[in-house]
């Protein structure tokens, strides 16, 4: 089941006994809780009728033993147990308390109708050969909490900011993504803070998101290839300096050191679009491309389309260069700063543009 269905399920009133949420997207995982603690909890009884349990600490017959006592002052009682680490391959951290998993699978199999057992776990995968899982998969809503692909992503943004009674066009929804990254949580904030300049009924433009955006590093390079794909060597000197001016990580990461992290990250994306070169060929898709590389599919749709503007030699040759920079850099043969500027300036000779 997809999980804007659960979700309208759960809106409508209808919740399940049990759920496991699992995955790398925590802050999807605390919207359906959310969403689950606003329909089967009152206010007034909320503290009396909500648990939660950290499993790396605390065995699951303890949340069972909650999850079967009568609500108190409500209808209804929720019980969230996390780093269910049991459900899945993955080995678990020593001092880990002893599961009782006979008892779960006893549970999920008859569990008391006034209850609500949330099971979660920041991991990939289940382990589908295991017969806890089995029992979760045919007698619970399993919930898959993944990082939303690209037209979703945009979706997504665009909904976030209705509910924060603005309206966003897709082109702006695409540029904060690019701006502001592709994590939920910090382009709920980002939204936020844009529907407060934009008052309500407003709009959040692009203009709105270009000088708003809180800005990563990470997605800053993506444009700044950008520049130099389309040769505009000029334009991506400038945002080489604007990037150097950003208030980006820690005190300790800022400032002097910012110009070997730009390196770094330059390193690592014209690799990223030297693995693309590759795959273009075989006609894979950016979704396929993204899940092989272990990248963002949104990611791999901005690298499929720059990798088109250089051939292998020249991004093997700009490789080799970058290598180069981080040893003069770091035996002090060069100033960071500049070592940079004179590679950016000299790209455009490195470059060898394909059809």
């Amino acid at each position: 089941m997809e999980i804007r269905q659960i979700m309208r399920d759960i809106k409508q009133g209808k919740i399940a006994p049990v759920y496991v949420l699992y995955g790398t997207e925590q802050y999807m995982m605390d919207e359906l809780v959310r969403l689950i603690e606003g329909k089967a909890l009152d206010e007034a009884s909320r503290d009396f009728n909500y648990s939660t349990y950290d499993l790396r600490e605390t065995p699951i017959q303890l949340a069972l033993q909650d999850a079967e006592t009568f609500p108190l002052m409500g209808e209804k009682r929720v019980v969230r147990a996390s780093h269910a680490v049991f459900l899945t391959g993955a080995k678990p951290p020593s001092g880990v308390p002893e599961h009782d998993l006979d008892a779960l699978t006893a549970y999920i199999s008859n569990p008391p109708d006034y209850s609500v057992l949330i099971l979660e776990v920041a991991q990939d995968k289940l382990d589908e050969r295991k017969k806890v899982v089995k029992a979760l998969k045919k007698d619970s809503i399993v919930v898959e909490c993944v990082p939303l692909k690209e037209a979703a992503l945009i979706e997504w943004v665009i909904r976030q900011a209705k509910r924060y009674n603005v309206v966003m066009e897709p082109a702006a929804a695409e540029l904060l993504i690019m701006m502001s990254g592709t994590q939920l949580r910090q382009l709920d904030k980002e939204i936020e803070k844009m529907a407060v300049y934009a008052g309500e009924d407003g709009e959040i433009t692009e203009q709105t998101v270009e000088a708003l955006a809180t800005r990563e590093l990470e997605h800053d390079i993506f444009r700044l290839i950008d520049k130099i794909a389309r040769l505009q060597i000029e334009d991506a000197v400038r945002m080489y300096y604007d990037l150097q001016r950003l208030n980006v990580g820690s005190s300790e990461t800022k400032g002097e050191g910012e110009p070997l992290k730009i390196l770094t990250l330059l390193a690592r994306h014209f690799r990223i679009l030297l693995q693309v070169k590759a795959l273009q060929p075989h006609g894979y898709s950016p979704q396929q491309m993204a899940s092989m590389l272990g990248i963002h599919p949104y990611a791999a749709k901005l690298a499929n389309e720059q990798a088109r503007a250089f051939s292998e030699k020249a991004l093997k040759g700009i490789l080799h260069r970058l290598a180069e920079e981080d040893v003069r850099i770091k035996t002090g043969q060069i100033d960071k700063v500049f070592a940079l500027e004179l590679f950016i300036l000299g790209l455009k000779d490195m470059m060898h543009p394909t059809p």
